[in-house]
């Protein structure tokens, strides 16, 4: 196709569908991570390969849910995206599959190969240093924490966690039963770059390996989850989390992975924090900063070497840091207290320690409430533990490969709206859902 040919077709949305497949497809290879994936059918007439590219594509242009998708499949340019034209009967294109065979196909995925397509981009992101220059202090972090997209008093399957809820039923207040899915995750945190690196379901009690008879927790969760992470993705330094990980046994998991941790601390009751306030109790500040372009001053008080915490083997770092807002000197101030264990982490100055802790909200923002308000992920799409999380996989593939896309390919583009993530991805996806209306050839073959 002749470069004058190629304008010409530029649609409304400037072709970024186009280029982003092509981007895909040339540095990360995703034609063949998708060719990996794999299900427990028989003789399927839908390949697997196929069932991926289309519940991956259904995640990229964040389409509701599979009642949604199913018009989509008849379409010739729903067709071309997913690089596979039918054949028409008597001039109408036949539908390429039906969401009922997307259901049985995600039922009994291949879990690894799934992550693998998600692990894959990531992986191929590292190696081409995408990471290499870390944030904060030259370090690349990573925050963890619980995520729950959906419950429900009325539906359940076998990978359901169960729990007893009042609802008011005909006037009166009555416990039930709720189900819900739970999980771990594991996100990048960089200033721009927020990514998916893993996620981890909570097990109901009859599914534990330890046979204990109560639901898991999230701790137990993130200690399943931690070893595979670090073991993958070795180049990450240091994990953020909130005050459920304070504890001796989780600092101790990371210590042993040879990464560094920095955990909010809130019970001012038990130690190493307990003994941090004894020894700040009216003292004032070692350090007062004051930051021009945020309008704010940040006063440090920090703890270099606390032994107290008798359930873990080493010194911590206690910071607190309390931050006063210039623009409105009557509010209330806001006060961190953050656990910092690792070298690498201890060398931070108390500056930066509360920098990165208050970077942790990108897990809350830039994803959970993501997923949930522009995603459709507080939708069921299908109930089954196991579809759930294949499905999960996929649709965080595309999500990380719509945020490399736009903030190493389209930088203007990402400028151009600010600084808020969120709305910047949701203008790229507009602009996707214009391509898709006038994709008259396949974006694959000149993504070769």
């Amino acid at each position: 196709m002749s470069q004058s040919q190629s304008t010409q077709e530029q649609p409304v949305g400037m072709g970024f569908l186009r280029r982003l497949v092509a981007y895909a497809e040339e540095v990360y290879g995703l034609k063949k991570l998708l060719d990996e994936f794999s299900d427990g059918r028989r003789d399927p007439r839908v390949p697997p390969s196929v069932v991926a590219a289309v519940v991956l594509f259904c995640g990229l242009l964040r389409i509701r849910s599979f009642n949604a998708l199913e018009p989509k499949l008849a379409k010739a340019s729903f067709q071309r995206l997913v690089d596979q034209p039918m054949p028409k009967v008597d001039g109408v294109v036949q539908k390429l599959c039906s969401v009922d065979t997307l259901g049985r196909a995600l039922c009994v995925a291949d879990l690894t190969k799934a992550r693998a397509i998600s692990w894959g981009i990531l992986s191929k992101a590292e190696r081409n240093k995408v990471f290499r220059e870390g944030w904060v202090g030259a370090l690349r972090y990573f925050a963890i924490d619980g995520w729950e997209p959906f419950c429900s008093c009325e539906r359940c399957c076998d990978h359901c966690l169960i729990r007893k809820v009042k609802v008011e039923r005909e006037g009166q207040v009555i416990e039930v039963d709720q189900y819900y899915h739970r999980y771990v995750v594991a996100m990048l945190v960089d200033e721009r770059l927020d990514l998916v690196l893993d996620f981890e379901p909570l097990l109901p009690s009859d599914l534990r390996p330890d046979k204990s008879d109560k639901h898991e927790g999230e701790q137990t969760a993130a200690l399943r989850l931690l070893p595979r992470l670090k073991k993958k993705f070795a180049w990450l330094d240091a994990v953020i989390a909130d005050a459920l990980f304070a504890n001796g046994p989780f600092l101790t998991a990371v210590e042993a992975l040879r990464m560094s941790a920095l955990i909010v601390a809130k019970k001012s009751g038990e130690e190493p924090l307990k003994e941090a306030l004894w020894i700040w109790d009216g003292q004032p500040p070692s350090q007062v900063v004051e930051e021009a372009r945020a309008a704010e001053r940040i006063e440090l008080w920090d703890c270099p070497r606390l032994t107290t915490l008798q359930s873990f083997k080493g010194p911590i770092r206690v910071v607190r840091g309390r931050v006063t807002d210039l623009r409105a000197p009557t509010a209330l101030p806001r006060t961190w207290c953050v656990l910092v264990t690792g070298q690498a982490a201890r060398k931070l100055s108390g500056r930066q320690v509360i920098k990165i802790i208050r970077s942790r909200w990108h897990i809350e923002n830039t994803a959970f409430h993501q997923w949930t308000t522009r995603w459709r992920l507080g939708h069921v799409f299908i109930h089954d533990g196991t579809a759930i999380q294949a499905l999960f996989w996929l649709f965080f593939a595309a999500f990380n490969l719509l945020t490399l896309f736009l903030y190493r390919q389209l930088r203007s583009f990402g400028r151009d709206r600010g600084k808020d993530v969120t709305k910047t991805i949701s203008a790229l996806v507009d602009e996707l859902l214009d391509d898709l209306a006038t994709l008259t050839t396949s974006p694959w073959s000149t993504a070769t």
